[in-house]
């Protein structure tokens, strides 16, 4: 197969090996922060700032929980909700939003003395309604199905999610949890692995293009230690989202867990720095094939990534670092290593004719 069209190939995969685990990683954190930030409420008219239930209604549907069977994301108060019930004597009384704590309103309930309940909106904003997020509300709107995925979310899973900021920033979760509940599970381990598939025809059509130009002439020795390394990272990666969300109690799996994506970062950096030592030492042969600003801006950042990593490793290892400092250098670390693709992408000219 003639260099140009391996060129088109390795620059295709380099592309989506830059988008897909980009995507993917930060489709996770949104799904987590939707299920995390935001409340279902009763399926009611939140459109009037004052609701009147029946005491029977109220009692089912807030009392014994049944309208969490209809729960609305989408249709919530935007205001806070104060619940209160009027008594046969006229008395206002404020109920307890958890009523099975409000012993007093079931005892008067049983006795038939409440003639209404009230849900009424004040001036504060309600925090867990989503339509106070213009962007999230706009998602949960208009993209088909996904108000029911976070609701089922949110019922199937009691715990694990918190109100989230951005991860990036301030660290409030990894990249781990973010990916180990439904639905983001779903999402995660195949696009992942599908990543990691797509890494390996990225480095076998490096190989692949060097064996072409060799073959021709163009090249001499040129070495093929970046496709092995290149190999062992994406297998490990491969390893990492099989092992997410699998949740033994034990501390061996846990190490084994931890050395896989250790091996997978080692063996990434050490291809990616194999690949630019090539490249850099066979410049000459390849003038009419890369771009030289490229190469000098991948090799800037390689030099950096090898720096970080072991400044990283050292923090962790001797330093005394915060979990939420951890996950802010995980999320950043692991989205901007992955310029070295959508570098890789610019790197390679995009040859015309028969080369």
């Amino acid at each position: 197969m003639r260099a140009n069209k391996f060129i088109k190939k390795l620059r295709f995969f380099a592309l989506v090996s830059f988008f897909i685990p980009l995507i993917t990683i930060n489709i996770c954190v949104v799904l987590y922060d939707l299920i995390g930030s935001f409340e279902g409420f009763a399926n009611l008219d939140w459109s009037n700032k004052k609701i009147e239930l029946k005491p029977k209604d109220y009692e089912k549907d807030f009392l014994r929980n049944e309208y969490i069977n209809s729960l609305s994301l989408t249709n919530c108060p935007i205001y806070v909700t104060k619940h209160y019930a009027v008594t046969d004597e006229n008395q206002v009384m404020e109920l307890q939003v958890v009523a099975d704590d409000d012993k007093k309103f079931v005892t008067l309930l049983k006795k038939n003395k409440i003639k209404s309940v009230f849900l009424e909106q004040g001036n504060v904003k309600e925090e867990s309604c989503v339509k106070n997020y213009k962007i999230s509300y706009f998602l949960l709107k208009n993209i088909v199905g996904l108000e029911d995925i976070v609701i089922k979310a949110k019922k199937d899973n009691k715990s694990g999610f918190t109100k989230i900021k951005n991860p990036y920033f301030y660290g409030e979760v990894s990249i781990s949890r973010t990916a180990r509940y439904y639905p983001a599970t779903y999402i995660f381990k195949p696009f992942i692995i599908l990543s990691s598939i797509l890494l390996f025809f990225y480095w076998k059509n490096n190989l692949n293009l060097f064996n072409s130009l060799e073959s021709n002439n163009i090249l001499a020795n040129s070495s093929k230690t970046f496709f092995i390394f290149g190999s062992l990272s994406c297998l490990f990666l491969i390893l990492h989202a099989s092992f997410l969300g699998i949740d033994l109690e034990s501390k061996l799996f846990l190490k084994i867990r931890r050395l896989i994506i250790i091996l997978f970062i080692i063996f990434e950096i050490c291809a990616q720095v194999f690949l630019i030592k090539n490249l850099y030492k066979l410049k000459a042969e390849l003038k009419n094939y890369i771009n030289f600003f490229i190469l000098k801006v991948k090799i800037c950042f390689v030099l950096i990534a090898c720096i970080s990593t072991f400044v990283i490793f050292l923090l962790l290892i001797f330093g005394n670092i915060s979990g939420s400092m951890k996950h802010i250098v995980e999320w950043n670390y692991f989205s901007i290593l992955l310029f070295y693709y959508l570098l890789s992408f610019f790197l390679w000219k995009n040859l015309k004719g028969n080369n």
